[in-house]
């Protein structure tokens, strides 16, 4: 992952912070340690009390003589952090192909079994080769393992073979109370890259403020923690 910017807009605040965890890899979104060590990595699913994104590697060690591990983090409340999107936990996979199998003139449903079984209902599902090149929609349905539906048509009809790329978020959510779309982020394993094959709502609490929605290496996300460190009231 890296530093996408801030909502507000000017530089970052960078900070370097003592560790209770090894970071074995930069970009990694960072929370506050288990003991009052220091900060450690998030976990894939969760961001409590987060601090930053780290932007560099350090390692911990309790052994005397070594030295003390640091992390430099990006800690501004507003940061907006972008990550390219996974087709699986595993950092650098390709994203999930969709292959149209069934014609469909309304330009609203497209059909193949590798939409799985993670619902992806307010995901995003966009067209990379066909007469909707370029389009994306909100999904709005999904029947597992055989199809996604849109309410709002693309534009042109989906045929056989037409090919779409799918993720688990939107900008604006379904609107209730969990806001599945908008308000969830999975990591990858090394908390380096962002999960897209994992059902929308799941993750580490996060808000969705973009997406570049490209191709199935090179499409991201880009998000801000919702639970920092910096905007939390203490007792």
């Amino acid at each position: 992952m890296q530093v996408g910017g801030h909502l507000s807009g000017g530089a970052g605040i960078e900070r370097a912070y003592k560790i209770s965890a090894s970071f074995a890899n930069a970009g990694v979104p960072t929370r506050a340690g288990a003991t009052a060590t220091g900060i450690r990595p998030v976990s894939t699913t969760s961001f409590a009390d987060s601090v930053g994104l780290a932007i560099d590697t350090g390692t911990y060690s309790t052994t005397q003589g070594d030295a003390e591990g640091l992390v430099r983090v990006q800690v501004r409340p507003d940061l907006v952090i972008k990550a390219l999107m996974a087709g699986a936990a595993a950092e650098g996979t390709a994203m999930i192909l969709l292959s149209n199998t069934a014609a469909e003139t309304a330009g609203t449903v497209v059909t193949d079994a590798d939409v799985g079984t993670a619902d992806m209902v307010s995901g995003t599902l966009w067209c990379i080769a066909g007469a909707n090149v370029g389009q994306s929609r909100v999904i709005t349905t999904h029947s597992a393992s055989t199809s996604f539906t849109v309410t709002v048509p693309f534009l042109n009809d989906i045929a056989a073979a037409d090919e779409f790329l799918f993720c688990p978020w939107s900008l604006q959510g379904d609107g209730v109370a969990d806001l599945d779309g908008v308000g969830n982020l999975q990591t990858s394993t090394l908390f380096t890259q962002a999960n897209a094959a994992i059902a929308s709502g799941t993750g580490g609490a996060a808000v969705i403020v973009d997406l570049e929605l490209n191709r199935r290496t090179d499409s991201a996300v880009h998000f801000i923690l919702q639970d920092h460190h910096l905007l939390q009231a203490t007792n």
